[in-house]
């Protein structure tokens, strides 16, 4: 345990051993109902004030008491990327399952990482010192899943090199997370750290020939957009390295958005679809009525295959009419 935290945690264990003095207390707004108070915060005589206890300015405890129920709000230590993906999914992680935890808030406050609520039914249900030790267990557990580089520097930085424009100038990182190139003349360089675990996003420097150091990032799709670096350069990994892709899973939206299933489902849709439009719209329907296909005359078959075998057709007689014939004298 590093010296700082001992006090730390020491003043968050005093603080709510004082806080946790909770009292049944009916709610003032729903009868026969006892509400967190400093959840619905209705009454500002029912709330005390918060206490703030931090440790630095990004490692903080906020602390809010009132009448019957007390919400400790905890921040985590980020000082890079890593350590905001691991501390992101290790909260949502145990919000999820808030269900489990009987003083776990399912949403934390906004600006702090996890929340938890203690009521009055709490104390009464378990002893209010196991519940401040649980408490301060659970920081202590989060300080140590915490990556900070003095600790897991070491673990990785053997394996760790620094190039300048792709090897023309090789540095190493010390235990310390530290690394240094010297001799290098003037000229601009592309900075990057190859590691075999994590990856580091790329930095170009600029240096001039009286010594002076340009930092900025290195971009490639917008070379004029330009954001400079403080100096000396801290480096942080943009996320664990990935060699293999992620395998996809089913999902059911795969199948019903396949070409063959659309083919069969979208007119089906439609055949049934458009005949109760067509109900509900008289002059639509009227309109489906009178709409008639153009026929195409078409010779019958019938027809064709008697006239075919059974041989020409009989010649017509004229019909005689009455006096249309002559006596010959």
């Amino acid at each position: 345990m590093s010296a700082t935290l001992q006090p730390y945690l020491e003043a968050v264990r005093h603080t709510l051993q004082a806080a946790l003095c909770l009292e049944q207390f009916s709610s003032q707004v729903v009868e026969r109902h006892n509400k967190p108070e400093v959840e619905v915060q209705t009454s500002k005589e029912l709330l005390m004030t918060p206490v703030v206890v931090a440790r630095n300015k990004q490692e903080r405890v906020l602390i809010e008491p009132s009448v019957n129920s007390v919400r400790i709000s905890i921040a985590i230590k980020q000082s890079d990327e890593i350590e905001k993906i691991l501390c992101h999914k290790f909260t949502r992680f145990m919000c999820q399952r808030a269900d489990n935890f009987f003083v776990l808030r399912r949403k934390p406050l906004p600006g702090y990482d996890i929340s938890f609520l203690i009521t009055a039914s709490h104390t009464e249900a378990m002893f209010k010192h196991k519940l401040v030790d649980f408490l301060l267990h659970f920081m202590q557990e989060i300080d140590k899943l915490a990556l900070p580089a003095s600790r897991n520097c070491a673990k990785w930085s053997a394996g760790a090199r620094v190039h300048l424009n792709h090897g023309q100038y090789i540095g190493f990182v010390r235990q310390d997370c530290t690394f240094r190139v010297d001799f290098v003349p003037s000229g601009t360089y592309i900075v990057q750290i190859e590691n075999t675990d994590f990856v580091f996003e790329p930095i170009r420097v600029d240096i001039t020939s009286k010594g002076k150091m340009r930092a900025r990032k290195l971009t490639i799709l917008q070379p004029n957009n330009v954001n400079t670096l403080p100096y000396p350069l801290r480096l942080s990994a943009r996320g664990p390295a990935r060699y293999f892709r992620k395998r996809e899973e089913w999902r059911i939206t795969d199948m019903l958005f396949s070409p063959m299933v659309l083919m069969l489902v979208v007119p089906l849709v439609v055949m049934l679809i458009l005949p109760k439009m067509t109900a509900n719209d008289p002059e639509l329907k009227r309109e489906m009525e009178n709409m008639q296909m153009p026929k195409v005359d078409m010779p019958d078959v019938g027809e064709m295959m008697a006239n075919f075998f059974g041989g020409p057709a009989p010649a017509k007689k004229k019909a005689v009419t009455a006096g249309s014939g002559q006596r010959r004298k």
